[in-house]
């Protein structure tokens, strides 16, 4: 691919993969996604989580190209997004879901300690001393 051809798909103004306060410390890194290369800006140390997450939307665009092999690029990259975004969404919502029962178990739990501690503070003391 040719520095012209880099250029035009570096997507980097995008603000993937770094740290917009900071670009300066943004490195360029190549992806291949879909038989296209683009290049990237990422921070030092992101590279693994960026080359991760442009597999997965290669492998997704893949799947959906084999599946609706009339659908424009556009198109899969389009579906593509909006179905990573949809599974993003709903992770995001079971993660809620999920805090909002551990709080809920939390405060049954405290109650339920409040409720043995004053049970064991007014339960009769046993006499074990004999009496002759």
């Amino acid at each position: 691919m040719s520095d012209k051809e880099l250029k035009d798909d570096n997507i980097a103004g995008m603000n993937l993969g770094r740290n917009v306060n900071d670009p300066g410390n943004a490195k360029p890194a190549r992806l291949r996604i879909l038989d296209k290369e683009v290049q990237i800006a990422c921070k030092p140390g992101e590279e693994d989580d960026l080359m991760q997450a442009a597999a997965y939307v290669d492998k997704s665009m893949r799947d959906l190209r084999k599946r609706n092999t009339t659908s424009s690029i556009e198109k899969i990259a389009i579906v593509t997004a909006i179905n990573t975004a949809h599974a993003l969404l709903k992770s995001r919502s079971q993660e809620t879901l999920d805090d909002t029962v551990l709080e809920r178990v939390t405060a049954i739990n405290d109650k339920l300690d409040q409720i043995l501690s004053s049970s064991d503070d007014n339960s009769p003391t046993e006499d074990t001393s004999e009496s002759a």
